[in-house]
């Protein structure tokens, strides 16, 4: 009798098979946010950004100059604004003027560790088009922030 029952749930598992599957819940992305399609009416300064992020893409190397350029500028940020704050100027960020309030240790801390993960994120996402706009953007902010600066100190001397 055992035998009958192995045989019969040996049978019937080989007309299920279970390794096929009818759906899926996971959601395929095909398009990577590069190749959608642009309207007639993107300009030649919009091409050329779209381009220009494709390089990216395809340079892991410049990307992480990037940022490592952006932490870089950061950490010039917060030994310029430690500069100021010596001279009696003030902290324009409210999280970093309270932070700086209790000690610039933490300041310090939290500027360069949000940075960082921010930077990691970024490289995490290298292959969309988000990341590589979010690499670009840290870039140009820190730039100006340090350019503030730079027009700061030759203001003031």
């Amino acid at each position: 009798m055992d035998e009958t029952l192995a045989v019969a749930a040996s049978d019937e598992r080989r007309t299920n098979d279970r390794r096929q599957r009818r759906f899926s819940f996971v959601l395929r992305e095909r398009r990577s946010g590069f190749d959608r399609r642009r309207g007639e009416g993107a300009g030649r300064l919009s091409a050329a950004y779209d381009q220009a992020l494709l390089g990216l893409r395809e340079r892991p190397r410049v990307i992480m100059a990037v940022l490592v350029l952006v932490n870089v500028l950061n950490l010039a940020d917060f030994l310029l604004t430690m500069n100021v704050l010596a001279h009696g100027g003030g902290e324009a960020n409210p999280i970093l003027r309270s932070l700086f309030a209790v000690d610039p240790l933490y300041a310090g801390i939290f500027k360069v560790v949000a940075v960082l993960v921010t930077s990691y994120l970024a490289w995490l996402c290298r292959r969309y088009r988000s990341g590589l706009q979010a690499a670009l953007i840290l870039l140009t902010v820190f730039s100006a922030v340090i350019a503030y600066h730079i027009v700061g100190l030759v203001a003031w001397s």
